[in-house]
């Protein structure tokens, strides 16, 4: 996986057009040029995804409002912002891009040469822009100028979820708690130096919890080491009520959802409802979850040795 930060000046002048206002200057030059320019503002409505599908041979139908704002002190100051957000996340980036590769390969199991482009914005933007099969990433969050290694991580789950493709409606929640133990949490983890397993969406926590034995033995954590492994992360489970599944640990991430998907009924006690998606362009919280109880039939019982199914080896990418 290569990852590539740039800055690009018409999807930071689109965002200014069509995003949220980052201060009041910049709102009331907004309404003046939808009052003076309203069929040219109508024209480049859809120029954000156009940016983001291929950024770099983009070329407005239209450029007179981009033109306009090229020429303001508004747009100079966003630009100056996203300029020092992009160095202070590739200084981050390049410091631990050794150890990135590395975690990364050892977590996903996944080779790739693909190469995503982040399109940094100005933080006070607070968006994440992004469109389906596309390499490019438009990124501006106030986080940034907290802490970018964080940054770097949440990155890395937008681009994990593009590797890892989409799942059916139904099972989309086991897939978002599986990307949270990968990106928000081990790896996280390990860049830190500290346990960031209390990350995350918490109406998913329990979820994650149910699946966390399963996900040691993926990460081929020994038995004899559960131990530790519970106590950095604050996560307990009986040891003993579990077989420990060894083939997980030659499985790649997609591997992996497709085995807790296949015996969601035995690793999980309580059942996702169907998320409600929410708007694609700006990622807040991108499910909300809600559980019910199993039925008696359904029902996990700790005292019996779980049957599960791990797909036949030729169908298995093994590393």
């Amino acid at each position: 996986m290569k990852i590539n930060f740039t800055t690009n000046d018409y999807l930071l002048t689109w965002n200014m057009l069509f995003g949220s206002s980052i201060s009041l200057e910049s709102h009331q030059f907004k309404q003046k040029l939808w009052t003076a320019y309203k069929s040219q503002y109508h024209a480049i409505e859809n120029d954000g995804d156009e940016l983001l599908k291929d950024y770099k041979n983009f070329i407005p139908d239209d450029d007179t409002i981009y033109n306009l704002l090229f020429e303001t002190k508004i747009f100079e100051d966003v630009k100056k912002n996203a300029k020092k957000n992009k160095i202070n996340i590739m200084q981050v980036y390049d410091r631990n891009k050794k150890r990135i590769d590395k975690y990364l390969k050892e977590i996903l199991k996944i080779e790739t040469e693909d190469t995503y482009n982040i399109l940094v914005l100005d933080p006070n933007m607070d968006v994440v822009l992004k469109v389906d099969e596309s390499l490019n990433l438009g990124w501006g969050k106030r986080e940034d100028q907290i802490d970018s290694s964080k940054t770097i991580s949440k990155i890395i789950r937008e681009i994990t979820s593009e590797i890892i493709g989409p799942v059916d409606k139904e099972y989309r929640v086991i897939r978002e708690a599986i990307l949270e133990l990968a990106i928000d949490n081990e790896f996280y983890t390990r860049l830190s130096g500290k346990s960031a397993y209390d990350e995350g969406n918490k109406t998913i926590s329990l979820l994650k919890k149910q699946i966390y034995p399963y996900w040691l033995m993926y990460l081929g954590v020994k038995p004899e080491d559960f131990m530790s492994y519970m106590m950095r992360d604050n996560i307990v489970f009986e040891m003993d009520k579990y077989t420990y599944e060894k083939e997980l640990k030659k499985v790649n991430l997609k591997d992996f959802i497709d085995f807790c998907i296949r015996n969601k009924k035995i690793i999980l006690r309580f059942y996702p409802q169907i998320p409600r998606k929410q708007p694609e362009k700006q990622i807040v919280n991108e499910y909300q979850t809600e559980y019910k109880m199993p039925t008696k039939e359904e029902e996990y019982s700790f005292n019996r040795e779980p049957s599960l199914t791990i797909a036949p080896q030729q169908q298995l990418e093994i590393i």
